[in-house]
């Protein structure tokens, strides 16, 4: 293996200072692979040969004006990469879906990290219904009646689109909110998708947790406090990492989540856990790994290169 090929978002347009994609590509290079990074649509197959349009991608960390040197884009067999990166990030729509596809098609010598299968069947904010016990009381629709009766019995309620990420369009509210109608309105009408209506937990300034997740094994926890004012922990809405450890119920959790993982052959993921409860699973593209690392936590791009190189 000297190679890997990386599904991504364009490099010009990455972060490279909280961007856990640059940071594996990164790690990959420390240890001699060659990176080529493709975006999504350039994916082709013909014959039953997938191949994608590639830019040979080497990093440069120490320059934050010029992060990437990029070569000229060719067209490459993708079946003749050992290992390929699944990092785009959501919304997971159906280019995403039908992506997976197509990424499924590959050889059993490419390996696919995350399974697309697994990428396609787990989406992050349905795939922790497979643990209700585990859960803060939680509702999926997109009738409005269920969504304001949930609220008459929850009081307090979070509520979310499925496909966005990054706290994007979370909303607090409560049947007496006189914005609750608004917030039904923007949310139903921005996608023929059900939202997410969740009890919200009063504790999420103290609890709120990214649990990084190799082979079904717990990593690393980052802790993610909300900013003053807010109720939304997400590092891109404001939240701001903190290192953190898990409690007995969280490890409880984790155990059972990860037997999970590893039958879904998901490699990488990231629970989100608030109040010792199970809030999403983080298989598209995980991050949070470069924070994780700043605040003294373990370097994930390395064990993830480690466990795939072993």
């Amino acid at each position: 293996m000297n190679r890997i090929a990386v599904q991504m978002d364009p490099p010009e347009k990455i972060n490279i200072k909280g961007d856990t994609t640059f940071a594996l590509m990164v790690e990959a290079q420390s240890r001699g692979l060659e990176c080529y990074e493709f975006q999504p649509q350039s994916l082709a197959i013909e014959g039953g040969a997938i191949t994608a349009r590639m830019r040979p991608a080497r990093v440069n960390p120490a320059n934050a004006e010029q992060p990437f040197t990029l070569g000229e884009p060719e067209r490459h067999p993708l079946g003749d990469f050992p290992i390929v990166l699944v990092r785009q990030d959501p919304p997971f729509d159906m280019a995403y879906f039908s992506n997976t596809y197509l990424l499924e098609l590959l050889p059993a010598t490419t390996r696919v990290l995350n399974n697309p299968r697994a990428i396609r069947n787990t989406p992050e904010k349905l795939s922790a219904l497979h643990f209700p016990h585990l859960m803060a009381a939680t509702l999926i629709a997109h009738d409005r009646e269920l969504i304001t009766d949930f609220a008459r019995r929850h009081g307090e309620i979070v509520l979310k689109p499925l496909s966005l990420f990054g706290g994007e369009m979370i909303v607090r509210t409560n049947l007496d909110d006189p914005d609750l109608p608004r917030h039904l309105d923007e949310l139903l009408s921005h996608s023929a998708e059900p939202i997410v209506a969740q009890e919200f937990l009063p504790n999420v300034k103290e609890t709120d947790k990214r649990v990084m997740m190799l082979e079904g094994e717990v990593a690393g926890v980052l802790g993610r406090i909300p900013a003053e004012g807010n109720f939304v922990a997400n590092i891109h809405s404001g939240g701001r990492p903190v290192l953190s450890s898990l409690n007995q119920r969280e490890e409880q959790v984790c155990r059972e989540v990860g037997v999970k993982l590893q039958e879904w052959d998901i490699f990488f993921a990231g629970l989100d856990l608030i109040d010792g409860r199970l809030s999403e699973i983080n298989v598209t593209s995980p991050t949070l790994t470069v924070e994780l690392r700043a605040v003294g936590g373990p370097d994930i791009p390395k064990l993830f290169w480690d466990k795939i190189l072993r």
